[in-house]
């Protein structure tokens, strides 16, 4: 027969032992808690890093330089930057760099770019040269130019050009990009470009031409003998970048071009390069024959009449 002190003795041990149960649970689901808050990814985070304000360099070829505070290192497929690095390709160098999971950019030769990150997406400061930007998903891409601003609209695979005159191109190449230059903004369907001059607005879209434009005027028969330098001069599309013999020519609005190249004596040939929007190209090639100076004549001192006696 069971005593009521002892009956009392159990009951305390059922609910000692009911206690020790319950807290047991909720300590093993606190800890669950903080693991699943410590393995899941900050609010906005992306995938690009470790955090939201680094990039990783998914490809690099030839010499490629990330700079921070003026001072520039050599970059490789794998590094890690930051929204304090700028970026820069040389001649013939190339790099693509992934700012979020469905979000990279390529840099082409000659381009030299800054990082961020805004709570909309990825930016790109664009201080010179060509960029192709490839958007998936719901991502945001915007690529600052010369007081310009290009945006995807959308997944967006698209390009921005920027000179060292102060132009900016925008083509599209599937989705479509929203341009806004000189307080106006406009949408860059797939297909099409559209360019904007300094501080004025954005020109109406155009179809891309199917083919590279280049017409080259060859310097002047009479001028190919005489002279230490030859003007050339031509036509191409006005987003067209123009190079001859590797220098820069003169790109207007209108598309026409010039260049003034030095010539050295004897036979020159002159390389005439056009790289459109999208990175197409087209090569005319001429000769130019520069002659040297004519033999100096030595005056002779004696009489000639007297040579003949």
């Amino acid at each position: 027969m069971t005593t009521p002190r002892r009956s009392g003795w159990i009951a305390l041990l059922v609910v000692g032992a009911t206690l020790i149960a319950v807290a047991a649970v909720v300590s093993r689901r606190h800890l669950a808690s903080r693991q699943q808050r410590a393995a899941a990814p900050a609010s906005g985070a992306v995938t690009a890093g470790a955090d939201a304000g680094t990039f990783q360099v998914t490809s690099a070829a030839g010499v490629v330089e990330a700079g921070r505070n003026g001072a520039w290192r050599s970059i490789k497929n794998g590094d890690t930057l930051t929204r304090a690095d700028a970026v820069r390709t040389a001649a013939g160098a190339g790099a693509t760099l992934r700012l979020s999971a469905g979000t990279e950019v390529e840099l082409r030769e000659k381009v030299e770019i800054g990082l961020d990150r805004l709570p909309s997406g990825a930016t790109v400061d664009l201080r010179h040269g060509k960029v192709f930007a490839r958007v998936s998903g719901t991502d945001g891409l915007e690529i600052n130019a010369h007081d310009t601003r290009t945006a995807n609209e959308g997944p967006a695979h698209f390009v921005v050009m920027s000179d060292d005159s102060g132009r900016v191109s925008v083509a599209a190449l599937s989705g479509q990009a929203r341009f806004t230059a000189g307080g106006k903004s406009l949408s860059v369907p797939a297909g099409s470009e559209s360019s904007s001059v300094v501080g004025g607005p954005p020109s109406d879209p155009e179809r891309i031409p199917e083919e590279v434009l280049l017409d080259v005027v060859w310097p002047a028969e009479e001028q190919r003998h005489a002279t230490d330098r030859a003007a050339v001069e031509g036509h191409a599309h006005a987003s067209t970048k123009v190079t001859i013999n590797g220098t820069a020519a003169n790109v207007g609005p209108d598309g026409r071009f010039n260049a003034v190249v030095p010539l050295r004596v004897g036979k020159n040939t002159l390389d005439v390069s056009a790289e459109d929007v999208i990175g197409r190209t087209r090569h005319a090639t001429g000769t130019v024959v520069r002659r040297g100076p004519p033999p100096s004549l030595t005056p002779e001192p004696a009489d000639l009449w007297k040579k003949t006696q």
